[in-house]
């Protein structure tokens, strides 16, 4: 069996959950699968992409919300 490494495992998670890849939902069961076959650093490199995937989408979602804030402010002022 090949074991993937801590920084594989975290770059192939998180650049399938950013391009939509892989859903959330999705990674419990590979980190089951990893888990059962022995492989914990790979473990570790998923939930450290999923933490960081989920920073970086809350992060857009604040940035989507005070760019859509700062547009509603314009058409108020316009009034």
């Amino acid at each position: 069996m090949i074991y993937a490494s801590k920084e594989e495992c975290y770059q192939d998670i998180l650049i399938s959950l950013t391009t939509g890849l892989l859903v959330p939902t999705d990674i419990s069961l590979l980190r089951q699968f990893y888990e059962e076959t022995e492989q914990y650093e790979c473990c570790q490199g998923i939930i450290e992409a999923y933490i960081d995937y989920e920073k970086l989408r809350r992060e857009s979602d604040d940035d989507s919300e005070s760019s859509s804030t700062s547009d509603e402010s314009k058409f108020i002022r316009e009034e």
